[in-house]
């Protein structure tokens, strides 16, 4: 797992778009350089800390909160974005249409589990009962509390872009950009799954 670009320590202005590019390699899965690696499953964390924030010292992977695990190995990605309509809402426009309260993470829990149609327009909601009930709680309760966080986004793919925050009264900050996968396992899904971490440090 690998940032290539932008390069570690660069600097960013506020205000503008920034390129990415992630290179995947698995022993088992391929390399995303020939297009071998999903690159829905390559996921990268975009955090904006102010300039007291304490920085990662260190780059080991570390483990997906369980809501999050549960998105990357079940199949969100195939109808949910994190911040644009796909085939459902974006998991932002989720978040802001729902509050976080017991009621809403009960209720949209339920529609994990048993499916929904009509909420979001004619897109019906497919049912999961592969997923247990706390499974699908965590992940509610994960989509939710990342959806009202101005300072984190989330992108998909090995290649993209996003937007610094517009100047405001700050004359520093950082940006912390997290790119990880994990892996399918042995050949045949078989073993555990481990993942792999690379982080980049942006300063203004």
């Amino acid at each position: 797992m690998k940032i290539i670009a932008p390069k570690t320590n660069g600097n960013f202005d506020w205000d503008t778009q920034v390129n990415y590019q992630i290179n995947v390699a698995d022993k088992e899965d391929g390399d995303s350089k020939y297009e071998e690696i999903n690159g829905m499953e390559v996921l990268l964390e975009v955090k904006y800390t102010d300039s007291k924030t304490k920085l990662p010292a260190t780059t080991k992977a570390t483990p997906d909160a369980p809501g999050l695990a549960v998105i990357r190995t079940s199949n969100c990605f195939s109808c949910h974005s994190f911040n644009g309509k796909l085939i459902g809402p974006s998991f932002h426009d989720i978040g802001v249409k729902y509050p976080v309260t017991s009621a809403n993470i009960d209720l949209l829990t339920k529609r994990i589990k048993e499916g929904s149609a009509g909420i979001w327009g004619k897109v019906s909601m497919p049912t999961h009962p592969e997923l247990t009930a706390d499974e699908a709680a965590s992940t509610v309760k994960w989509i939710l509390k990342q959806a009202n966080d101005p300072n984190v986004s989330y992108y998909t793919g090995t290649e993209g872009a996003f937007r610094t925050r517009p100047a405001g009264t700050e004359k520093k900050g950082t940006y912390i950009l997290t790119a990880s996968y994990t892996d399918h396992g042995l050949k045949g899904g078989t073993g555990k799954r481990l993942k792999g971490e690379d982080v980049v440090i942006l300063k203004r």
